[in-house]
């Protein structure tokens, strides 16, 4: 039976073994951790650039919105070509009326 560890360290001694494949061993777990790092940066700097485009998004559609009207504005164009209406109260025997239509009449 052959040991793997003494196949692996093959032409070097017991310990120069150990200390090579333990240098290895090291070099791998800072690889792993640096890609880690690496892929949540990228993955924060995509997270950002999408947040930035969408509140950019936002706030054009805010603006056309702004300058353009919304669709309520749709809504009373009719009512603003004619002019606004307005709405007199009055006080009367029954109490306040507006444009002639008290309390009773309905």
């Amino acid at each position: 039976m052959t040991d793997a560890r003494h196949t692996f360290a093959s032409g070097f001694s017991g310990r120069a073994g150990r200390v090579v494949r333990d240098i290895l061993a090291a070099l791998i777990a800072l690889a792993v951790v640096g890609l880690v790092i690496f892929l949540a940066a990228m993955l924060t700097a995509a997270f950002l650039v999408v947040a930035g485009i969408a509140v950019l998004a936002a706030a054009g559609f805010w603006v056309w919105r702004k300058l353009r009207g919304g669709r309520a504005s749709a809504r009373t164009s009719q009512a603003r070509s004619s002019g606004p209406e307005i709405l007199v109260a009055t006080r009367g025997p029954e109490g306040w009326t507006v444009d002639g239509v008290g309390p009773s009449s309905r």
